[in-house]
């Protein structure tokens, strides 16, 4: 019985962690609305730069078996946010864990590359 006692209560402590990095003018509280709403994420990092919204999720444990489906979702919520920007949201751990790096840099001259590189991860079949 205490076994999966501390098992569910492990479960119950994920904290929903959404962090957001805006170089950009766009409002980002948006996007904040946008992902808090969605009870299948775990956590999220959010990137604003020029014209560009990446956007990298994580789906909680049960949700993962729908990870399209939420790339869908979160993609056209955001689409209708922020119609000039071009949105990328992927729910690969890979491309949020690089777009991660990206925000912990914080330095500006080099993220254009950066977001090339996570472009060009999003095109690898893995």
């Amino acid at each position: 019985m205490l076994i999966i006692l501390f098992l569910v209560s492990g479960c119950s402590l994920i904290d929903n962690d959404f962090e957001v990095q805006n170089y950009s003018a766009m409002d980002e509280q948006e996007v904040k609305d946008v992902l808090a709403s969605d009870d299948r994420l775990a956590s999220a990092v959010v990137l604003f730069f020029e014209e560009e919204l990446i956007v990298g999720v994580r789906a909680k444990t049960f949700s993962r078996f729908h990870k399209t489906k939420i790339e869908k979702d979160i993609k056209k919520q955001l689409k209708e946010k922020y119609p000039d920007l071009t949105i990328t949201v992927s729910a690969d751990s890979k491309i949020k864990m690089e777009t991660k790096k990206l925000i912990v840099k914080e330095d500006q001259e080099k993220l254009d590359i950066g977001i090339k590189k996570i472009k060009s991860l999003l095109k690898e079949e893995t």
